[in-house]
Parts: C-alpha cells; structure tokens; sequence
C-alpha cells in the first residue's frame, strides 16, 4: 500500500498517472493522486468530468495498464491533467466527489504498464 506519508509530492502541479485497485474497486484501473488521496479516473470519466477532451476514448481508464492511454497523442494526457488541476484548484479535493476517491493507504498499487517483450526474443 502507498504511504501517506508523500502527500507533498502529489500537489496539483503533478498530477501522475498510474494504477490502483482496492475493495471498493476491485478491478485494476487508472488513478491519480491528489494529497493522500488517489482518484479512479473511470469514474471521474463517467461522471463526465472529461467529456470537454476531443480524442479520449470513453473506456481507456477501465484498462489494468496504462498502454492505451499512453499511445494516445500528448495533447489529450495534458488535456486531461489540466481538467483535473482545475476541478482541484477551484473546489479542492472534496470538488471531486466521493464515489471515485480513496485514502492512499486504502489502494494496492499495480505495475502501471505492459512492458512486453523488450530484449528482442
């Protein structure tokens, strides 16, 4: 489990992506992490939080690994970060409502990609 104790790392100048399940979510999905707080990206998704970018495809959160979200074009990675920073910095964490939100120590955290076979056999 992620320790709470780096809340200082993961202010809304770094918004990281990665991949997190826990008991309320039991499937492996894409998250962020806000303060001591991680949030399931799908579900902001489905309460259209980034419904204003062009180009996210609906169901790209609900994968274990980050590689379809990652072969995506920068401009939408940023697009998406910049929607999160703004929904925090004008209503703090709270603004994003609790239904996609868990305490860092309540996640189990997940290798964030599919690396494949990378030495060429």
């Amino acid at each position: 489990m992620p320790s709470t104790g780096y809340a200082h790392h993961f202010s809304d100048g770094n918004v990281p992506f990665g991949i997190a399940s826990s008991k309320v979510h039991g499937n492996p999905q894409a998250v962020t992490r806000l303060g001591d707080d991680l949030l399931f990206l799908d579900c902001l998704a489905s309460q259209g939080l980034f419904s204003s970018v062009d180009g996210l495809p609906s169901a790209v959160f609900q994968h274990d690994t980050l590689n379809e979200f990652a072969k995506l074009p920068r401009a939408i990675h940023q697009a998406v970060r910049e929607t999160i920073r703004k929904v925090f910095q004008e209503g703090g964490i709270s603004a994003f409502g609790s239904h996609g939100m868990e305490r860092a120590d309540r996640v189990t955290m997940h290798l964030p990609v599919h690396t494949g076979d990378f030495t060429g056999n």
